[in-house]
């Protein structure tokens, strides 16, 4: 074989092992119209991707955060001083996170978007949950439809972007349940169901009862965050939505419920397990497990 011949043989295997591993040289592009791109994104990666709705809404803002911020331009100066524009490393993280499916995935520009890395923050010891009284105090400062939310997340372990997205419908009024089943679903993880106690279901009840559309509440995620946020500065009392599944989380182990359905109502298992173990994970099973919990999620309110 002849060198031309050897460097044609060497090229042709690069080439293939190029294609294999799906290797894309780097690109650099500038975005004139940022909405209809992120929009056309947002169909991308709900369908290609299977990334649930709720995420993605929250990919959308960092995508937009980015576009915004860099005039368009997408490029590793571009990535880098839009990172290095806050401190802190669970934000870069979280922007990271949705700038690799935009610029790697959805815009197909390369893999450089991988060359941003962040090192893990160090284990810290972990803040006091806050005990029932705390909590119903937190609670009866919010605006009323938040302490709606409030109920329903420190008693299912729910996301905040799942109860935002409830209807009537997956509410059953009798058994208590809450269906998400259809609302956070991805390869690794899948929301199953959930219940809430009979003390919360009273205040839905109520709440409800002035609902004139099938979606029961009509506030963004970036509101109940503030409610969260003026209610703390204004009690002592340092509470956010996530850690309200914490404090489900905590209540759970407390009572004594194995930590494979502690993960079932937190949304944690995989639609294949669920399949594959329905029996264990049937709504009447997670009902006699959740019995279990009820009275440790009680919040002792002033009824004066």
């Amino acid at each position: 074989m002849s060198s031309d011949e050897k460097l044609d043989q060497i090229l042709s295997d690069l080439e293939q092992i190029k294609n294999h591993l799906k290797i894309v040289p780097d690109k650099f592009v500038t975005v004139t119209d940022i909405e209809t791109k992120i929009e056309n994104y947002e169909e991308y990666a709900v369908n290609e991707l299977d990334i649930s709705q709720s995420t993605v809404n929250n990919q959308k803002s960092a995508i937009r955060g980015f576009l915004n911020s860099s005039q368009g331009i997408i490029n590793k100066d571009a990535v880098k001083s839009y990172l290095e524009s806050n401190d802190s490393t669970s934000w870069k993280s979280n922007q990271l996170k949705a700038l690799r499916k935009f610029i790697r995935d959805y815009l197909g520009l390369g893999n450089w978007i991988n060359e941003f890395v962040f090192s893990k923050e160090k284990a810290q010891i972990k803040k006091t949950i806050p005990n029932a009284d705390q909590l119903a105090l937190f609670c009866s400062r919010l605006d009323y439809q938040v302490q709606m939310i409030f109920l329903i997340l420190v008693t299912s372990g729910l996301r905040v972007g799942e109860v935002l997205e409830l209807e009537l419908d997956d509410i059953d009024f009798e058994t208590n349940m809450i269906d998400v089943s259809k609302i956070h679903q991805s390869k690794n993880k899948s929301s199953w169901l959930s219940f809430m106690t009979n003390q919360a279901m009273e205040f839905i009840s109520n709440f409800i009862e002035d609902i004139t559309t099938d979606k029961i509440f009509s506030i963004s995620y970036k509101s109940v965050q503030e409610n969260f946020q003026k209610v703390s500065e204004e009690t002592g009392i340092k509470i956010n939505p996530h850690l309200l599944r914490t404090v489900f989380t905590e209540k759970c182990t407390k009572s004594g419920i194995e930590e494979k359905y502690i993960d079932a109502f937190c949304g944690r298992i995989p639609q294949s397990v669920i399949r594959k173990h329905y029996t264990d994970y049937s709504p009447e099973a997670m009902k006699i497990h959740y019995d279990k919990v009820e009275p440790f999620l009680m919040l002792p309110f002033d009824e004066s």
